[in-house]
């Protein structure tokens, strides 16, 4: 359910590829005064040992369907969100999950029966993504905005994106009393602008226009 933080009359709803773990990590900071653990697993994720055992981020804040979320306590609660242009949140997606993490190579191409080329290229994983989300940690973090946020805009108190997420800490100050910095931990992308462009084909722009049509629509106005 995100952060549902009903003492502070405030929810985060959240979105893969759109600062959630930074957002996370920051929340934590916040509600618990203190650092998220920054020990790195194989996989180059942030964990916390608590007894012995391994907990990440998204284990205390799970992101989610907007159909799963508790609609009716997020109705008494000033709710905000990040978002970000569907065509950069697929080059971030492929960068994070294909190239970082490799889950696309021979192997859980085979596993998963992928009818489509192991450790694909940008053009081609979105040539064929219907394919690679058999995966489900692509499938997950190349889901519409619209699934995990809904389709209405006016549900969010504020709807930031990360071209002036530098002031969300400000906004979460109203609430917490107290203030700290975003650390961008998913560094695997830079924002939308004309050099990211150049990496989609011309027919992939499209592509990703038409599967993210709703995104387009619904959020648009905030990219």
């Amino acid at each position: 359910m995100s952060a549902i933080l009903r003492n502070l009359n405030l929810a985060y709803i959240s979105a893969p590829k759109c600062a959630c773990t930074s957002v996370k990590e920051l929340i934590f900071k916040l509600e618990n005064d203190c650092n998220f653990n920054r020990i790195r697993d194989n996989k180059n994720a942030i964990r916390l040992y608590i007894n012995g055992k391994r907990h990440y981020i998204h284990h205390f804040y799970p992101t989610i369907s907007y159909q799963d979320q508790p609609q009716q306590i997020l109705e008494q609660l000033q709710c905000f969100c990040v978002v970000r242009n569907p065509l950069d949140r697929i080059i971030s997606c492929h960068k994070n999950r294909v190239i970082q993490y490799k889950e696309l190579r021979s192997e859980q191409i085979t596993n998963l029966e992928i009818d489509a080329p192991s450790d694909p290229d940008l053009n081609t994983f979105i040539q064929y993504l219907d394919e690679y989300q058999k995966s489900p940690q692509i499938r997950h973090h190349s889901l519409p905005l619209t699934y995990f946020l809904g389709k209405n805009p006016e549900a969010y108190t504020r709807i930031f994106n990360l071209s002036n997420i530098n002031q969300l800490p400000g906004h979460l100050k109203k609430y917490f009393g107290r203030s700290k910095l975003i650390n961008h931990l998913q560094k695997s992308s830079s924002e939308f602008n004309q050099k990211t462009t150049d990496l989609l084909s011309a027919q992939s722009i499209e592509l990703i226009k038409s599967r993210y049509n709703n995104d387009f629509r619904c959020f648009g106005q905030y990219f």
